[in-house]
């Protein structure tokens, strides 16, 4: 068994990469309808304004994690936390998506956090995008004048006693108890305005959905389309649905099959489907686009600090085996070094000198 993990370890980026090429063939199989039926011509405006509005969410999220880990005590540099989580986001479309978090705890040292601190952070970032989702879809059903759907409702009740169950008040005596029995340190925690801080801030995401679904539904569709209250609030039942199915990567299926079920009494069910189909288009459109403007701003945020020298704010200093590895690092260990050598040598001398050798 330990002769397969190692194996497994090694070879963990080949077989990322391979189970998410599968995992983007599926997804683009399950859509090939949608982009053969897609009227690019006539609709690259609603396409292009769409996907950007849509690449809101996961920044949004990308940076909520990167809060979670500061929240835990984690000094993890912004821009790296960033690209990890754009891709293990990418690395999600592999199936079952559970590749998204060994990729997260194998990235740890990048963070400066511990496989503990990093799956706690992960779990804290899924919980308030989950009960952000219960939380838009509750407001902007109450906006649109009507009662959310009982499957929504039905989800959006048990999030919000599970958000309020990870409070240490409540979760802490029993987290205590397992942790001991099974000889491991307790996790830590956040508390319940910290949670809510990071829900709050995961919400804000939901200002690009309501505007990707607004723009879609009124480019694509005929008429006057609903009101964006309305179009948010029945993605936020959608998307809850996607999150809580497990072995769908992106809640691929399930997010589709209850959007259709809601739109299809608004635009029937032909004009639902359809539409719904290229939504998800225009959705994975938009993650592109986050992944890209994450990398594009990582390497921009390397070349500055190359240029200037300088490790950058919030940067981990590695040690050990990881400066080994890592050029940079090795370059920060060393300039450290110089200046502490400089400043032990400048107090020494006291500006006036070296003192005075005793006399024998």
């Amino acid at each position: 068994m330990k002769r397969a993990w190692a194996k497994f370890q090694r070879w963990f980026n080949w077989i990322a990469l391979a189970a998410t090429a599968l995992g983007v063939v599926l997804a683009v199989r399950s859509q090939w309808d949608a982009i053969l039926g897609l009227e690019w011509g006539r609709s690259w405006q609603v396409i292009v304004i769409g996907a950007l509005a849509f690449a809101v969410p996961p920044i949004v999220q990308a940076f909520a994690f990167w809060v979670s880990l500061r929240l835990l005590g984690v000094r993890a540099p912004l821009a790296e936390t960033m690209v990890v989580w754009g891709r293990s986001f990418v690395v999600r479309y592999a199936p079952t998506g559970a590749l998204s978090v060994v990729y997260r705890v194998r990235a740890k040292d990048r963070l400066g956090a511990t496989a503990q601190q990093v799956l706690v952070a992960t779990t804290y970032e899924h919980l308030g995008a989950l009960a952000s989702g219960a939380l838009v879809c509750v407001l902007a059903f109450a906006l649109a004048g009507g009662a959310p759907p009982l499957l929504g409702v039905g989800i959006a009740l048990p999030v919000a006693a599970l958000a309020i169950a990870t409070r240490p008040r409540f979760s802490g005596p029993l987290l205590r108890r397992l942790a001991k029995h099974f000889g491991m340190d307790q996790p830590p925690l956040l508390r319940g305005r910290q949670l809510a801080a990071v829900v709050g801030l995961t919400s804000l995401g939901w200002i690009g959905t309501a505007v990707g679904t607004y723009v879609l539904v009124g480019g694509l569709t005929p008429g006057t389309p609903p009101s964006a209250a309305w179009l948010t609030g029945t993605w936020a039942v959608g998307y809850l649905v996607g999150f809580v199915v497990p072995f769908l990567p992106g809640g691929l299926g399930a997010r589709e099959g209850a959007l259709v079920a809601v739109y299809a009494g608004r635009f029937g069910a032909t004009a639902a489907t359809a539409l719904v189909l290229s939504a998800r288009l225009v959705t994975t459109l938009g993650e592109a686009v986050a992944v890209a403007l994450i990398e594009l701003a990582y390497l921009t945020t390397k070349a500055a600090r190359a240029r200037t020298g300088a490790p950058g704010r919030g940067a981990v200093v590695c040690s050990g085996g990881a400066a080994a590895r890592d050029p940079d690092a090795r370059a920060r260990l060393a300039r450290r070094d110089r200046l502490g050598r400089r400043n032990l040598r400048a107090r020494y001398d006291g500006g006036q000198g070296r003192p005075a050798r005793a006399r024998g």
